[in-house]
């Protein structure tokens, strides 16, 4: 069956609220689909998705449409990204999809330095903003039928632009704020990416994903502080080193919340994907899964991810186990462990735990 082949190895993308309303409006008896919850968390990030697809056409077409969240550290405001598209089953084999994304606008504010009223200088804060649209097509192909040894294979291209802003805020006690200048710059970003599947067998399974990421401009650079408008700030800074201080958390917020879009974290329903702390020039993950009998499955995987230049290397080592109650609904949960090794300071170490689940209808 095309929604048992093709497209099983894939995770479902409509939010369940809109599928469970398609569902009770379409003909009774020609109504199918899937909802998935899932959340993952480390001890500073959270990221949250609302899944799922509805069956128009029997065993043909698929409408899908999804909500994404994100909040890759404290003090940084949440992102919250919406998709629609369609997949559709050329045969057996063969599925095809599109979809559209659009992630809100969002604001996060960043204190640089503090008031000096006895010196006349205003406190300056950054205020970010942040959002995105971006467009995905992609292929898939699964050997199906009954041999023993089965494989498949998925390609995908996304284009998407994140228009960064930033304005600079002086604010002196018991007056309204000022903004001294504003800026916007767009940032474009394409990724193709490939996976393979082999299953030599009914229990074994060995999986490879891998992207790249090419972006329109250095994205260490945009978004951030221009040479004038550094020498705006060193004009109002009482000490250069609570400057530079502030500075670099400004710039360490805006890679993480930068890195979270492109990464495809907040767009792609994996359970040990990590939370990335720069922007990526290319990833590869792969991974082994066990199947014990029809209701348990294990999986073990590596990721490896090198940031743009600068930014140093992630690994992510991590294991998820699904739960399956019947044919319609499943339990999973995830831990992994991700290490960062940026070029110019320490190593860092997080742990990452998912829940989630998903219910046919």
């Amino acid at each position: 069956m095309v929604r048992q082949g093709i497209r099983g190895g894939r995770g479902p993308s409509l939010a369940w609220g809109l599928a469970v309303l398609l569902a009770l409006a379409a003909p009774r008896g020609q109504a199918a689909g899937t909802v998935l919850a899932e959340v993952s968390a480390t001890p500073d990030a959270w990221a949250w998705a609302l899944l799922g697809d509805v069956e128009v056409r029997q065993d043909e077409t698929f409408l899908t449409l999804g909500y994404n969240g994100t909040r890759p550290e404290q003090g940084i405001a949440p992102s919250h990204q919406f998709s629609v598209g369609v997949d559709h089953a050329l045969s057996l084999h063969w599925l095809v999809s599109g979809a559209v994304s659009v992630g809100l606008p969002n604001t996060t504010e960043t204190p640089l330095i503090r008031e000096r009223p006895r010196r006349g200088l205003p406190a300056l804060d950054a205020e970010t903003s942040y959002g995105s649209q971006g467009l995905l097509l992609s292929a898939g192909y699964d050997s199906g039928g009954l041999a023993e040894v089965r494989y498949g294979l998925d390609g995908g291209l996304s284009l998407t632009r994140y228009p960064l802003g930033r304005e600079i805020i002086a604010r002196r006690a018991q007056q309204a704020p000022s903004v001294l200048f504003s800026r916007e710059e767009p940032l474009w970003m394409a990724r193709p990416s490939l996976g393979l599947r082999w299953m030599p067998g009914l229990r074994w399974e060995l999986g490879l994903r891998g992207g790249l990421y090419l972006y329109s401009d250095d994205p260490l650079s945009v978004g951030q502080f221009t040479p004038q408008e550094q020498r705006a700030l060193a004009e109002r800074s009482a000490e250069a080193s609570e400057e530079r201080i502030l500075e670099r958390v400004f710039r360490r917020r805006i890679y993480r919340q930068l890195a979270s879009g492109v990464s495809g974290r907040a767009a792609e329903v994996n359970a040990v994907a990590g939370f990335p702390l720069a922007p990526a020039r290319f990833d590869l993950k792969p991974s082994v899964t066990y199947r014990f009998g029809g209701a348990v499955r294990g999986q073990l995987s590596y990721g490896f991810t090198r940031y743009v230049p600068g930014q140093g290397v992630s690994h992510l080592l991590g294991t998820r186990w699904t739960f399956s109650f019947g044919e319609d609904f499943r339990l999973w949960g995830a831990v992994a462990l991700q290490v960062d090794v940026p070029e110019d300071s320490t190593t860092t170490r997080a742990g990452l735990g998912t829940l989630g689940t998903d219910y046919s209808f």
